[in-house]
């Protein structure tokens, strides 16, 4: 996903945002400053607090605003909410890498991962008592409730194979959509008080977000030396995704027998996992599921139109694009 034009739109607020984050995560305790170092060398794209910043640049916020902005703050805590996410995520995956580097689990150990993922969470906490504003306290903590149902209906439903699209979109709309909903909703609260606006938003960021996760689960039946993560791992995770959902529906009865009696093992080889790829693939079930996406984003865009012409709601159609 290319993010450079949006990068570039909300370039002058990078510094005051990077300020903010490093703000956020300094402590004098060497083990918590070793370990967000270690998050900040390997982040990714901090997509959330670019477009809570790009959301409230389009509802009205100067580009050249003061350091002062609480929109920093915000974006800073945000991102850190997201990584506090990962580091539980990795804990409960017993994942050893992310992004192509070891994980704070697999560096510092699990009980130390989950302290500092806490931790993470209570400065979140305690950034927006600071900011001192309801509405955008209110619309994070909802996020993060939902996140979290989102997580534990994932965990009742994983490796149950019957599992429908109604409860997948439940799970992903909790889990994934509702974050990026709030990171939208949020960045306008900054800008504005028009309450329209803010619901708009949230509703451009929930079918964001919906695409975001169809893509993502896609990206996990992509070979590995392309897409820069380990193929079919939801698959070893025993994790219900779409794609797995419409490969079940389409595939005739051998197929299907077949390809139950791979995912449900608990390892695979390299070959197994070609072959489950393979299966998805000649199902039909990507084209599906990408058709599920595009919607998403028409959605999104749709309602993107009734939003403040300016140059950063063409950067939220320009990300829109990019998925």
């Amino acid at each position: 996903m290319n993010l450079e034009y949006i990068e570039q739109l909300v370039a002058p607020l990078m510094q005051h945002y990077r300020s903010a984050y490093r703000r956020l995560t300094h402590s004098d305790i060497p083990i918590l400053s070793d370990i967000s170092e270690h998050i900040v060398q390997n982040s990714g794209k901090q997509l959330r607090p670019l477009i809570t910043m790009l959301t409230a640049c389009n509802c009205g916020m100067p580009a050249d605003t003061t350091p002062d902005n609480p929109v920093f703050d915000i974006a800073a805590a945000i991102e850190m909410l997201h990584n506090s996410t990962l580091i539980h995520d990795d804990v409960i995956d017993e994942s050893e890498l992310r992004r192509g580097e070891k994980t704070v689990n697999c560096i510092w150990g699990n009980k130390t991962a989950v302290l500092a993922g806490d931790y993470y969470l209570a400065k979140v906490m305690q950034t927006l008592e600071n900011i001192d504003n309801k509405k955008i306290t209110r619309t994070i903590n909802d996020a993060v409730i939902e996140m979290s149902e989102g997580e534990l209906i994932q965990q009742q439903y994983c490796g149950r194979y019957d599992t429908g699209s109604d409860i997948y979109f439940k799970i992903i709309g909790k889990k994934t959509a509702v974050f990026m909903a709030a990171c939208c909703k949020v960045g306008a609260i900054c800008a504005t008080d028009n309450t329209m606006l803010h619901e708009q938003a949230y509703k451009i960021g929930y079918h964001i977000g919906i695409a975001f996760q169809l893509r993502d689960d896609m990206i996990d039946f992509v070979p590995s030396e392309q897409s820069g993560k380990p193929q079919c791992n939801d698959i070893k995770e025993h994790k219900v995704t779409l794609p797995v959902i419409m490969a079940l529906q389409n595939s005739n009865p051998n197929t299907k027998k077949e390809f139950l009696s791979l995912i449900q093992k608990k390892e695979f080889d390299d070959n197994e996992t070609a072959r489950i790829a393979a299966i998805v693939e000649q199902s039909g079930a990507l084209e599906e599921v990408r058709h599920q996406m595009s919607e998403r984003l028409i959605q999104a865009s749709q309602m993107l139109s009734s939003m403040p012409d300016n140059r950063y709601r063409d950067g939220m159609f320009k990300l829109i694009e990019s998925l």
